[in-house]
């Protein structure tokens, strides 16, 4: 196959029109000597052979083929190629708790934190990035890739019946995120979690010293109002059912725990935000895209390798002929 086609096919149709003007121009030429005077006599009068003058131009015109086909980059065979880049690795963990169903942020918590996260991941340059969702536990739904969009699919799908485990336990995906992230260098690596900062379950010093002890810095996004907002539960249809309650009865009212939230990030070297005063989180974009970069593990792909040289080869020798082949006739 040619990498560049239509150059063979542009420059082959010139290079027939030149070979079709010599060839028409010789019969001319042959034409008017053999009118001028007789095959033997011209032959004593000119001192040229003229075979090798059409061997001459024969190996011009061919290697004007043959350098158009250099032109056009000839590949075929296939050969293993290693891409590698260089990046920082980002570890995003969600909040998938049935918390994130209030609504005090529209349409609830969980939706806005999936389009702030969206919104993120593109102002993002040269990063890897992974998904986690957690609850009650913290499972992986997306490894780090340095595609993006395979991420937004990935974060698009997750709801609050990913985790089988009920509750909201933070301290999962931070250990979860710095095991993974654990023999990368230090600032070249972060880990961001959305949530509402209401951690019931785990050891949340332990993971926060794991994190520290590592070298992660968390960056810690708060969701939610500190006023509260009960949590709603739906049917199987999708419809409203009715605000969850306790097991006294009472009406489950979610709230805002950014003390927790500022806690984790600052003993981790990271930083709050707080997603009601910093919606867009161009501070954050800039913070991860500050990170160092690393050079990542090459992904290897086939490619077809280059073959130009073959008829360049061709090209050249063809005209060596051309410049060197004599004419001239033996004298005798």
């Amino acid at each position: 196959m040619f990498e560049n086609f239509a150059s063979l096919l542009y420059l082959s149709v010139v290079i027939i029109a030149l070979a079709a003007l010599y060839f028409i121009s010789y019969k001319i030429s042959k034409r008017n000597i053999g009118n001028f005077a007789g095959n033997s006599l011209w032959a004593n009068l000119i001192n040229i052979d003229f075979t090798k003058e059409v061997i001459k131009n024969i190996c011009f015109i061919l290697a004007l083929f043959f350098i158009a086909a250099a032109i056009a980059r000839p590949k075929w065979g296939l050969k293993q190629v290693e891409a590698k880049s260089l990046s920082s690795d980002i570890i995003i963990a969600v909040d998938v708790s049935k918390s994130m169903l209030a609504q005090d942020l529209k349409p609830d918590r969980l939706t806005r934190a999936k389009m702030v996260f969206k919104d993120l991941t593109e102002k993002l340059k040269g990063q890897r990035v992974g998904l986690i969702a957690f609850a009650g536990e913290a499972y992986w739904q997306c490894p780090l890739t340095s595609d993006i969009k395979v991420f937004e699919m990935f974060l698009s799908l997750i709801d609050t019946d990913t985790v089988p485990f009920a509750g909201t336990n933070i301290a999962e995906p931070i250990k979860l995120a710095c095991a993974s992230l654990e023999k990368i260098p230090t600032n070249t690596k972060a880990v961001v979690i959305i949530t509402d900062g209401e951690s019931f379950d785990g050891d949340l010093e332990k993971s926060v010293k794991t994190a520290v002890d590592s070298r992660t810095a968390i960056f810690c996004v708060g969701i939610g109002t500190q006023k509260g907002e009960p949590i709603p539960t739906y049917d199987a249809k999708g419809g409203f059912k009715e605000y969850l309650k306790d097991e006294k009865g009472k009406t489950v009212i979610t709230k805002l725990d950014d003390n927790t939230l500022k806690y984790i990030a600052s003993a981790t070297g990271g930083k709050y935000y707080n997603l009601n005063e910093n919606p867009s989180f161009d501070g954050l974009a800039a913070q991860l895209n500050g990170l160092d970069k690393r050079e990542g593990t090459g992904s290897i792909f086939n490619n077809m390798e280059d073959r130009f040289y073959y008829p360049l080869s061709a090209a050249v020798l063809l005209l060596i002929i051309f410049l060197f082949l004599p004419v001239a006739k033996k004298e005798k």
